[in-house]
């Protein structure tokens, strides 16, 4: 994905927040409504994301021959990968760098198997207060879904971009006390990389 249609991933990732439920969770979060005015949120998330046709969500349970298996709520679901568009892993990729493990939202065309067009890999959206921030990341109080909140280390990706549709932020604007929503990248039980912050 070029850096010019960057910002419609950042559009797409906050109108769709409840499809990377399942990779947030599994990171340990998962989306929230934010506590702050330039939150991109919905005002009451959905507790589950039912994919809907042309999308479908899950882990990448198998590789194979010119594409991979997903589960998508226990439902094994084979995803060609002959017409893919764009693989975005922190930043776009090739369709070779999906790895089993790998949390997968994929739009496509409906059909057996199904064909991929665009797919985002281990994508999630936290909402927060920075506790801390240094050169490589910040510590932020992510507030959980379900209630409370944890605390976690975020560091920055190489491919970080700052603010989000009609929200200009820049570097300097991040502090300690700042209520943040950001896009990360992470594999389950790994670290986490911000790849977005607004």
């Amino acid at each position: 994905m070029s850096r010019v249609a960057a910002p419609l991933l950042g559009l797409i990732v906050a109108g769709l927040i409840v499809a990377f439920g399942q990779a947030t969770s599994a990171l340990g979060t998962a989306p929230v409504a934010a506590r702050s005015p330039t939150s991109l949120a919905p005002a009451s998330p959905t507790p589950e994301f039912h994919p809907g046709r042309g999308f479908v969500g899950g882990r990448v349970i198998r590789l194979i021959p010119g594409g991979v298996v997903v589960d998508s709520a226990g439902r094994q679901i084979e995803v060609s990968l002959s017409g893919i568009v764009d693989v975005w892993k922190e930043t776009s990729v090739a369709a070779s760098a999906i790895e089993v493990g790998d949390d997968l939202y994929i739009n496509g065309t409906d059909g057996s198997p199904f064909v991929a067009k665009h797919i985002w890999a281990n994508i999630g959206r936290i909402d927060g207060i920075i506790r801390e921030i240094d050169a490589t990341g910040m510590l932020v109080d992510i507030q959980l879904r379900q209630g409370g909140s944890v605390l976690k280390r975020i560091d920055f990706s190489p491919y970080l971009e700052y603010g989000a549709a009609g929200i200009k932020l820049t570097r300097s604007d991040l502090v300690v006390g700042r209520v943040i929503g950001a896009v990360i990248y992470g594999r389950p039980g790994g670290p986490l990389r911000a790849t977005r912050v607004w």
